[in-house]
């Protein structure tokens, strides 16, 4: 069984591109993975830009990507800012690395910084 999640990146122009990642989308899983080795735009962008995903890991290039190592679609979404791409996500965790690189999730409610949601400080 998978537990879906969206990672995406707030651009500079305040939209928000973002894909699909099919397993382990929980904190433990790509939470703690994203906070971990995904610390700067240069790094998530070119993880975002990979297109959809099977499994996240600790590089773009260890990351299983459905079209680059399957030959599958892309799939990359871009919404117009950031309360659109939590209100209209559909996926069991939604990760978003802002333009002031600090990562924030959300399971469908308001967004909390994903640092404190690992600690247990705050509920997703």
């Amino acid at each position: 069984m998978s537990t879906r999640s969206r990672i995406a990146i707030e651009n500079q122009d305040g939209t928000v591109t973002s894909i699909y990642c099919h397993f382990d989308g929980y904190l433990s899983g790509v939470g703690k993975l994203l906070k971990e080795y995904y610390t700067t735009q240069p790094k998530v962008q070119a993880l975002i830009e990979l297109g959809a995903i099977s499994s996240l890991d600790m590089t773009p290039t260890s990351t299983a990507a459905y079209a680059r190592d399957r030959g599958e679609d892309f799939n990359q979404s871009t919404d117009k800012d950031i309360e659109t791409f939590f209100n209209e996500n559909y996926q069991k965790y939604s990760y978003l690395f802002t333009k002031d690189n600090h990562w924030l999730v959300s399971t469908g409610g308001s967004p909390t910084d994903l640092q404190l949601a690992l600690n247990g400080e705050e509920e997703i």
